[in-house]
């Protein structure tokens, strides 16, 4: 169980990550108080993950005061992704070779990615295209995120901003430096 708290202590992300026979499988949410950005809201995810780190199938909910909804993102044997809305509409969304979600305010989805790509275990650098989603509206856009790694931390910048990270022996972020700490 791995377990993060905003440093302003407005959000905080839960997740359960079990794993047999070469797949994981996680399930988790993100819950925010209101701020001035956004009202409050909860994201619930479940996601299948392969023994490389690539994300298979991932499930989100998220839930308003005024609304819910939930959407469905699956990734077929060719690397392309479908998405399932709540309008029981199918469509392609992001190109072929896609591997990786980068979840607004989701510290556990921006973790797969470092581990996905080796920067918790060497030092480089990689650019990799992801399905970013937003944690408020579900909206899925095709999208480019940025990591490098030295000895100590790894950098990131995604559509949402640029971070500094450090993450314990399993690629599993510790502190997003000046947003986020695992407890």
């Amino acid at each position: 169980m791995y377990t993060w708290v905003s440093d302003t202590g407005r959000v905080i992300e839960q997740v359960r990550v079990v794993s047999e026979e070469g797949v994981s499988r996680a399930r988790g949410r993100v819950v925010s108080a209101t701020h001035s950005d956004h009202d409050a809201f909860t994201i619930e995810y479940e996601a299948e993950i392969s023994a490389a780190f690539e994300l298979r199938r991932v499930r989100l909910t998220t839930t308003t005061q005024d609304f819910e909804r939930t959407i469905e993102l699956t990734c077929d044997a060719e690397g392309s992704w479908q998405l399932d809305d709540p309008f029981d509409t199918r469509s392609r969304v992001g190109g072929v070779g896609v591997k990786d979600i980068d979840l607004t305010y989701s510290v556990f989805f921006a973790s797969l990615i470092i581990r996905r790509l080796g920067l918790d275990t060497q030092q480089d650098s990689a650019e990799a295209r992801v399905l970013s989603v937003d944690s408020l509206t579900l909206e899925v856009s095709d999208d480019t995120v940025t990591m490098s790694s030295d000895d100590e931390q790894i950098y990131g910048i995604t559509a949402t901003g640029s971070t500094t990270a450090t993450v314990d022996s399993d690629g599993m972020i510790l502190e997003v430096h000046g947003l986020s700490r695992r407890v």
